[in-house]
């Protein structure tokens, strides 16, 4: 395929279609909290095809939620929801493995995570970072990370 022009984000290829297409349904859900991060002064870009918004007035709502509530970005099927540009780019291969995760299993998502959740709480462990599908995302990270 063609480089796109300056300025013009690439096209989405045909062979990825099928994707977006199973992921869709959490990618409307994460339209509609893209829209409203937008109302409330994010800013968005497309980035290897996934939609990311952030900045605006949201570090501050996120700021005031409850601890446990509170999170740097979010994943909604190819959208990207962060508190500011420069957290989109630092978590931007850990999200990346999520839109990938949301292809191969679509909405199923949703109640496969809450319950990898589940089922490390009930093992005694953290509910986060020992869900399994963190753990594929942070190992993700930590891959991208220059060595120092």
């Amino acid at each position: 395929m063609p480089a796109p022009l300056p300025g013009r984000p690439a096209a989405i290829r045909p062979r990825r279609w099928p994707a977006y297409a199973w992921a869709a349904p959490a990618s409307l859900i994460g339209l509609g909290a893209a829209l409203g991060w937008r109302l409330l002064g994010g800013r968005s870009q497309v980035v290897d095809g996934v939609l990311e918004v952030g900045g605006g007035r949201v570090p501050h709502l996120v700021a005031r939620l409850p601890r446990a509530c509170r999170f740097e970005a979010i994943t909604l099927g190819h959208v990207i929801l962060g508190t500011d540009r420069r957290t989109l780019a630092r978590l931007r291969p850990h999200e990346q493995v999520h839109v990938r995760q949301y292809e191969r299993w679509g909405l199923l998502f949703f109640p496969l995570y809450g319950a990898a959740s589940l089922l490390a709480l009930l093992r005694g462990r953290d509910p986060y970072r020992d869900n399994r599908f963190e753990r594929e995302a942070f190992a993700a990270e930590r891959a991208e990370r220059p060595p120092r």
